[in-house]
């Protein structure tokens, strides 16, 4: 239900929906490890994707996390990279990603858990929030030569006051080319992953000291 909920919104936000292939393990791994990093630049002033003149569902580029956490403990950062790889003959003007997350209660569907995804700018050497709608993005990548990958560090994490719970996420990506015509990746795949709670405070003993028998 929640995954229809994720692909509908998705598709009802674009100029054209992408062609969506799930998978439980990503597709792109072993063309991604040949490929060479890109830079990865700020978020530009100009919207390189206001440019576009027309919208393809052609496959541009794959996407996936490398070491996306299976668990999530309350309070505590995970980090893991969103990996984009140009897979076509032409260079890239420039690459948006977002990742969508969703965690709810064990056993309870409605008690929807709160979460925090960020993404690095290593330009301007600070963490950013993550778009909360699939149809926005980050842009985090500028130009992307043919056979190039950008590797983005982000990070997740549940509120320290979240129960026990299940969830699983969804990465999506938009690029823009040179000649007008942007597209998205056409392949989405889901990581689940469990929500720990965070370990118990402990406070510190309270009272006086016990006496000391024999005392000088």
């Amino acid at each position: 239900m929640n995954l229809r909920r994720t692909l509908a919104t998705l598709a009802a936000t674009t100029v054209v929906a992408p062609a969506v292939l799930l998978t439980a393990t990503p597709a792109s791994a072993a063309a991604a490890a040949a490929a060479a990093p890109a830079a990865v630049t700020a978020p530009s002033a100009a919207d390189p994707f206001a440019s576009c003149t027309s919208w393809t569902q052609a496959d541009r580029v794959t996407t996936e996390l490398l070491g996306f956490p299976t668990r999530l403990v309350a309070g505590t950062w995970s980090t893991f990279t969103f990996r984009t790889v140009n897979v076509s003959a032409s260079p890239l003007k420039a690459v948006g990603a977002n990742v969508d997350v969703s965690a709810w209660g064990a056993g309870v569907p409605s008690a929807r858990l709160g979460l925090t995804v960020q993404w690095y700018d290593r330009a301007a050497k600070k963490w950013r929030p993550m778009p909360t709608r699939v149809s926005d993005f980050a842009t985090v990548s500028g130009v992307l030569k043919p056979g190039a990958r950008s590797d983005v560090r982000m990070r997740v994490m549940a509120d320290r006051r979240s129960k026990a719970g299940d969830g699983f996420a969804f990465e999506f990506a938009r690029y823009a080319g040179p000649d007008g015509v942007c597209g998205h990746a056409g392949t989405i795949h889901e990581y689940d992953f469990v929500v720990e709670p965070a370990a118990p405070k402990i406070s510190p003993a309270r009272g006086h000291l016990p006496a000391v028998a024999g005392g000088v």
